[in-house]
């Protein structure tokens, strides 16, 4: 996989962004389009020295695999503090179990409108994609995955599949239940997972049985989505985990 890395600014989220997009190795060498996998954190995707914990996914690694799926990759840097970025992945106000008078104001809503309105046209329009909401995916975890979801929920039009891995569905996970259970998952693939011995923000409890709670209630409301959940054993939250993860559930969503 080929890496271009750019700067640019979001006027409407108001920051500077690290832009990531990886091409096949081939891509220059015929004409074939691809689906596209947008991914939160892209600091953490491809090289050590962007990454906030000096450690990658292994994006490129996944893909270097012979006769693995292909795709383009497209990827933000997130926000430069904490506070921000919990902002800009969750369309609902986040809170913390553990710090009941601690909460963070939802700006996701903005997030997914540059993401879908601006960056997604860009895209299409420069790159070889194909643009249906069929082979367009989203992946993304902790807060990454708990904006990936509500992506699903709140643009159907967009998305044929996302994965959230390490789920920090406790900040809001009320909120989401809800609209679980009002509005229609019209995803063809859905990933989630957790692992039981995750630490953040918050304790291994917290984060279990949100992802637990959750997914329980995609299983009730949306039994016809292809939906795969899984809690797992001595499962960390951190890239090392997630890089383990990847191949398998990018395999996943894009599998014929």
């Amino acid at each position: 996989m080929i890496v271009k890395k750019s700067q640019i600014y979001i006027s409407s989220l108001h920051r500077k962004a690290t832009l990531y997009i990886g091409l096949p190795d081939q891509y220059d060498e015929h004409s074939t389009r691809y689906p596209v996998i947008y991914f939160h954190d892209g600091q953490n995707l491809f090289f050590k020295e962007d990454s906030y914990a000096g450690e990658t996914w292994g994006v490129q690694e996944v893909f270097n695999q012979k006769d693995f799926p292909q795709a383009i990759v497209v990827a933000l840097s997130c926000a430069q503090t904490g506070n921000d970025r919990i902002k800009e992945y969750n369309v609902f106000e986040s809170r913390f179990p553990s710090h009941p008078t601690w909460f963070v104001e939802g700006r996701g809503d903005q997030y997914l409108q540059y993401i879908f309105n601006e960056l997604k046209p860009f895209i299409d329009t420069n790159y070889r994609s194909l643009s249906s909401r069929e082979h367009t995916y989203m992946i993304g975890s902790s807060m990454g995955g708990v904006i990936s979801l509500e992506a699903a929920l709140f643009y159907p039009n967009y998305l044929g599949g996302i994965a959230g891995l390490s789920n920090a569905f406790y900040t809001s996970k009320d909120q989401i239940i809800k609209v679980l259970k009002t509005l229609p998952l019209t995803l063809n693939r859905l990933y989630l997972d957790t692992g039981d011995n995750e630490t953040g923000l918050e304790m291994r409890d917290a984060y279990l049985q949100s992802n637990v709670d959750i997914a329980e209630t995609i299983k009730t409301y949306h039994p016809k989505v292809n939906f795969k959940f899984e809690v797992i054993s001595g499962g960390k939250h951190h890239e090392v985990d997630w890089k383990l993860r990847l191949p398998g559930i990018i395999y996943y969503l894009l599998k014929d």
